[in-house]
């Protein structure tokens, strides 16, 4: 039998309106038989602020704001600021690399408040010695990654100069601070931007709060419903600061010798769980009987059902979600340049510590093997000495003088 007009599947795009018009005519789909298309040709730019307004504000239907997709361009903010930015988890980030860049030495944040203290010309003197050395750097590890890994046969030019540029950077970018500005790409649904600029509204330093201004500024003038009520709040601030001072109070900061990567807490039936959401979704057994049902079997059957759900994968194939249902913490160490990686590319739980020069720092072998150790080292030494001085007056913005190469910790679940 033919399919009558109004039956015939359609799938089409509403890229070309609005945001806020999209989510009205996906937020009416659940009490109108009208198609998408007639829903929105029916609206105004006051229909759809009237209808958010009175849903998302007024009621609170906020998941009615995840159909407004933006794309925010932010651009010259620091390194310390967009890792503020990629911690919210949903939404999707494209960063400036530092791997595969050079960057401006004239090009970092100078905060108001050092920069009208006593210590604000130790600050910039500090600083551009950091961005000295690391251009000074540049040259010289060229050479030697060069003599290191020659230009092999069959290699284009044009390919041996971008992989030798990525691992001089690689090398010499643990020099760069936190300070330095750098460009981010962020798409994102109004809810999630409403929450993240809330956070950057009630974060401690000014750079946040200026940052957080400016994406509500831009934002409101695609979304202006939408991202209204995005203001500073009390709860984040109050909460934050209250546990800094318990902190203080009742923890010693005095952290003992601990590995670099410390698993504190596992799922210990993580195994029969695992095997058990593997055959849920193709059984009809409650989750209960079903895994009472799994630990019956002996290792070898569990060890071939898990082996079966990965066997099959192929490069860029993802993993099961059924291994979500089972939960590892980890506490890690690492360097800055390694957690601006991971904490971009995760799908997990977060929390992170400030920066520090506390826990000292990670030297790339090469610097060493190209005979730049003393450089680095004495570039080390001199933020830290800065970051102590800074630390008692500003412990928020001593963070922005802490050079890549220092350790800081992360909690991931």
């Amino acid at each position: 039998m033919e399919e009558t007009q109004t039956n015939r599947r359609k799938i089409y795009s509403l890229d070309h309106l609005k945001p806020e018009v999209v989510a009205v005519a996906f937020a009416k789909c659940s009490r109108s038989p009208e198609s998408f298309e007639d829903i929105a040709n029916e609206l105004t730019d006051d229909k759809s602020a009237d209808f958010h307004e009175k849903w998302v504000v007024g009621y609170g239907h906020s998941s009615v704001a995840e159909h407004a997709n933006l794309h925010m361009a932010i651009e010259n903010v620091s390194i310390l600021a967009t890792k503020i930015l990629e911690d919210n988890r949903l939404a999707s980030y494209t960063e400036k690399s530092t791997r595969y860049q050079i960057y401006d030495r004239t090009k970092y944040y100078k905060p108001a408040k050092i920069m009208e203290s006593p210590l604000g010309t130790e600050y910039e003197k500090t600083i551009n010695y950091l961005f000295d050395t690391y251009v000074a750097m540049e040259p010289v590890m060229r050479e030697y990654i060069i003599s290191k890994y020659p230009m092999e046969a069959g290699i284009s030019e044009r390919a041996f100069t971008a992989t030798t540029k990525a691992r001089v950077c690689d090398n010499i970018r643990y020099l760069l601070p936190t300070s330095t500005l750098t460009n981010l790409g962020m798409t994102v649904n109004a809810r999630a931007l409403e929450h993240a600029i809330a956070k950057l509204l009630s974060h401690p330093l000014d750079e946040f709060k200026e940052i957080g201004e400016e994406l509500k500024t831009e934002a409101m003038k695609i979304t202006p419903t939408l991202i209204k009520f995005a203001n500073e709040n009390k709860y984040i601030q109050d909460t934050d600061g209250l546990f800094a001072s318990l902190s203080n109070i009742m923890v010693p900061d005095e952290p003992e010798t601990s590995s670099p990567v410390e698993i504190i807490d596992y799922d210990h039936d993580a195994e029969n769980k695992l095997v058990g959401a593997l055959l849920y979704k193709h059984s009809e057994l409650p989750f209960r009987q079903l895994i009472d049902k799994v630990k019956l079997l002996d290792a070898k059957q569990k060890e071939k059902i898990i082996e079966e759900s990965m066997a099959r994968r192929a490069s860029y194939d993802q993993p099961l979600r059924e291994l979500e249902h089972i939960y590892y913490t980890f506490d890690i160490l690492m360097d800055y340049g390694a957690f601006r990686d991971v904490q971009r590319h995760r799908m997990c739980t977060q929390t992170n510590q400030k920066v520090t020069v506390k826990h000292g720092y990670s030297m790339p072998e090469e610097i060493a093997e190209a005979g730049l150790q003393d450089e680095f080292i004495k570039a080390m030494d001199a933020s830290a000495e800065l970051y102590y001085k800074m630390k008692p007056q500003f412990p928020h913005e001593a963070q922005y003088v802490v050079p890549l190469a220092y350790k800081k910790r992360t909690l991931f679940t």
